[in-house]
Protein backbone atom coordinates (compact mmCIF):
# COMPACT_ATOMS: atom_id res chain seq x y z
CA UNK A 1 0.00 0.00 0.00
CA UNK A 2 1.46 3.36 -1.05
CA UNK A 3 0.53 5.98 1.56
CA UNK A 4 1.42 9.69 1.75
CA UNK A 5 4.37 10.69 3.93
CA UNK A 6 3.60 10.36 7.65
CA UNK A 7 0.85 7.74 7.14
CA UNK A 8 1.34 4.06 7.94
CA UNK A 9 -0.52 0.86 8.65
CA UNK A 10 -0.40 -0.32 12.28
CA UNK A 11 -1.46 -3.64 13.80
CA UNK A 12 -4.30 -3.46 16.31
CA UNK A 13 -4.47 -5.70 19.40
CA UNK A 14 -7.25 -7.72 17.73
CA UNK A 15 -4.92 -8.51 14.81
CA UNK A 16 -6.59 -6.19 12.29
CA UNK A 17 -4.80 -3.37 10.49
CA UNK A 18 -5.50 0.35 10.90
CA UNK A 19 -4.26 3.46 9.12
CA UNK A 20 -2.25 5.83 11.33
CA UNK A 21 -0.70 9.27 10.96
CA UNK A 22 2.67 9.76 12.66
CA UNK A 23 1.95 6.62 14.68
CA UNK A 24 -1.47 7.80 15.89
CA UNK A 25 -4.44 5.67 14.79
CA UNK A 26 -7.07 7.36 12.62
CA UNK A 27 -10.79 6.92 13.27
CA UNK A 28 -14.05 7.71 11.54
CA UNK A 29 -16.32 10.24 13.24
CA UNK A 30 -19.72 8.65 13.91
CA UNK A 31 -21.69 11.61 12.51
CA UNK A 32 -19.89 11.62 9.15
CA UNK A 33 -22.16 9.74 6.77
CA UNK A 34 -20.99 10.83 3.31
CA UNK A 35 -17.63 11.13 1.55
CA UNK A 36 -16.13 14.52 2.40
CA UNK A 37 -18.04 14.97 5.68
CA UNK A 38 -15.82 16.46 8.40
CA UNK A 39 -18.29 17.27 11.18
CA UNK A 40 -15.92 15.98 13.88
CA UNK A 41 -13.09 18.38 13.05
CA UNK A 42 -12.21 20.34 16.20
CA UNK A 43 -14.74 18.66 18.52
CA UNK A 44 -13.72 19.44 22.13
CA UNK A 45 -10.35 20.59 20.78
CA UNK A 46 -9.29 16.92 20.58
CA UNK A 47 -10.55 15.48 17.30
CA UNK A 48 -9.00 16.81 14.11
CA UNK A 49 -9.41 15.96 10.45
CA UNK A 50 -6.37 14.29 8.92
CA UNK A 51 -5.41 15.76 5.59
CA UNK A 52 -2.70 14.31 3.32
Amino acid sequence: MDLPKGYSVIDRKDGSAQIAYKGQPLYLWFKDMNPGDMTGDGVKGVWHTARP
